[in-house]
């Protein structure tokens, strides 16, 4: 789904939200223009009648309040159809990147998806269309309601303080040109004086040998007073343009407005009530027009945030259309002439078939292969040709995130998450105490937990590489998955730690299992051996019948092995 979809979808949902928000801006300027006019009403009505001056003062106040509480709400459901927008993106964003082809992922670097969730979605959201469009509906919205009102108050005063507004308008984007303009040069000033300083700095021998260094002070010096001389300029114009220009010309308006209205006041055409409600709602007009034309609500200042979020979209997801959600009780595991090839990585025609109960040992001598055999179990690769089958079902009609249910792979490198040890053991299942000791006693961290400070709420910080895969492994214990690949995963480990977790691994009962390792010994354990020699396959078979030919490799590999250690 595209950006423009979803914050149309979210917008969709958000209708009765954004009619409550027209009716309040609607409200909101009615009642500042409704403060004014019973001021007006004070002075011409009020005062010289003695009327009810209580009851007119109260309702002043009544205006004055509702307009505040009125632009609260109007902020509040800003921010909520803003952030709303944002959340949808974020959450759109972070779905694709997590849910994409590993292949794809590596095509973007993470801190992109950061910045796009963070920044971009925040832009698009909360500041495009939180702030800038609704705040652009509401100003105008309360300059055709002032100007109606002040064309009714008196038409002549109205005239004059609308009038005024497109002056304002071609002087403020004159001076934006101006500044942009300043801007450049001065970028470019500065570009020069940090290329200056690079230059002299790598070349600070040659300065010093030729004696420069007076000419290279004189010239930074020089390039130094162009670029404040630009940062000057935009600094003093941007103060203009952003405060003092509109100060002037609502003073300027006022002043209009006392010496014209004062004179019509004085010939009984306008009134006296008329001019305070003229002074009381012309700042509000040039501070709703500055508001126009600072905000920006054309598609083109969020197109390249909308063009970096739909390259994430567009990620291709390994969540495709699987039908397969559940299995029978599973009894097969079956490659059959998988080949892959990604660049330098390569296997070809691998064959094997594991049984429940079966273990089977990976055993390279040189290369990677098994690594990418690792990557195809889980469907983090999957192949270029060939069937990889459980139960005589084709994985790639298994839902993959099923498939990954079924599946515990551990791998050699660290994958734990910065938290605490029981997150890391259990994530991401449920707590299962009694699961949750068996996984402890198998990984033998029981006593280790038992020695710090917090147990195991202990962070993960600075742990031993020994500790990490220990950790690793009782996460996959804990799992209890129906088929477990073992990916090197107890490398770290000394020897007889090692012994110790490799017997819990070989006793695990009516599990398929798959152990790689560079330790032939434990291969030798495993009911059926697969060897890569250069990422080919170029040995498969029971055990027992690859022991018993003295021709095979893995025999002629464990010999060569006993002879080493009788030596």
């Amino acid at each position: 789904m595209q950006s423009k979809n979803i914050i149309t979808k979210v917008l969709g949902k958000k209708i009765q939200t954004a009619i409550m928000l027209f009716l309040a801006i609607i409200l909101g300027v009615l009642a500042k223009v409704f403060s004014a006019l019973i001021i007006r009403n004070i002075i011409d009505v009020v005062l010289p009648e003695s009327g009810q001056l209580l009851f007119w003062t109260s309702m002043f106040v009544v205006a004055i309040i509702l307009s505040f509480v009125i632009d609260i709400y109007i902020k509040n459901r800003s921010l909520v159809i803003g952030t709303e927008i944002s959340d949808a993106l974020a959450k759109a964003i972070y779905s694709a990147a997590i849910r994409a082809e590993i292949s794809e992922l590596n095509k973007i670097d993470t801190e992109e998806i950061v910045k796009r969730i963070e920044v971009d979605c925040d832009a698009i959201g909360n500041k495009y269309i939180g702030n800038n469009w609704l705040s652009f509906i509401q100003s105008a919205i309360f300059l055709l309601t002032v100007f109606v009102s002040m064309l009714v108050l008196d038409a002549t005063l109205g005239l004059l303080t609308f009038v005024t507004l497109p002056l304002v308008y071609m002087i403020v984007k004159t001076t934006d040109k101006y500044i942009g303009k300043a801007r450049d040069k001065a970028k470019g000033a500065q570009d020069e004086r940090c290329r200056m300083i690079r230059e002299n700095f790598e070349k600070i021998r040659s300065i010093k040998l030729k004696n420069g260094i007076v000419r290279e002070e004189v010239e930074f010096e020089r390039k130094s007073e162009k670029f404040f001389k630009h940062y000057r300029n935009i600094g003093t114009f941007s103060e203009m343009i952003n405060f003092k220009f509109y100060d002037l010309f609502i003073g300027l308006a006022l002043s209009i407005v006392l010496g014209l209205g004062g004179y019509l006041a004085l010939e009984d055409v306008s009134s006296a009530g008329t001019i305070v409600a003229f002074v009381i709602l012309i700042p509000y007009v040039y501070t709703n027009f500055k508001k126009i034309l600072s905000v920006r609500i054309s598609p083109s200042n969020i197109k390249n945030e909308l063009e970096a979020i739909n390259k994430i979209l567009a990620l291709r997801s390994e969540i495709k259309a699987e039908p397969i959600t559940n299995l029978e009780e599973i009894h097969t595991l079956r490659f059959e002439n998988v080949t892959y090839y990604s660049g330098e990585d390569r296997i070809e025609n691998v064959n094997f078939d594991l049984k429940r109960g079966e273990k089977l040992g990976i055993f390279s001598i040189e290369g990677s292969g098994h690594n990418l055999i690792f990557d195809l179990f889980t469907k983090m690769l999957r192949p270029r040709d060939g069937l990889i089958s459980i139960n005589n079902c084709d994985i790639n009609k298994i839902n993959t995130l099923y498939l990954r249910d079924l599946i515990t792979a551990v791998p050699q490198d660290d994958n734990l998450f910065s938290n605490t040890i029981i997150h890391n053991i259990t994530y991401p299942l449920p707590f299962d105490e009694y699961k949750y000791n068996d996984a402890l006693h198998k990984s033998g961290l029981k006593e280790i937990v038992a020695k710090f400070e917090n147990k195991d709420q202990s962070l993960i910080d600075d742990f031993s590489e020994e500790l990490m895969q220990r950790i690793t492994l009782a996460n996959a214990f804990y799992k209890d998955s129906k088929i477990f690949v073992f990916n090197e995963a107890t490398s770290a480990l000394k020897t007889r730690d090692e012994n110790a977790i490799m017997s819990e691994i070989f006793k695990l009962k009516n599990k398929l299992v798959v152990i790689m390792t560079e330790k032939i010994y434990y291969i030798a354990k495993c009911d059926k051996i697969l060897i890569l020699e250069n990422d080919q396959v170029v040995e498969y078979g029971k055990t027992d019948e690859l022991l018993q030919d003295r021709g095979s490799l893995f025999s002629k590999l464990i010999r060569k092995v006993k002879k080493v250690s009788a030596s």
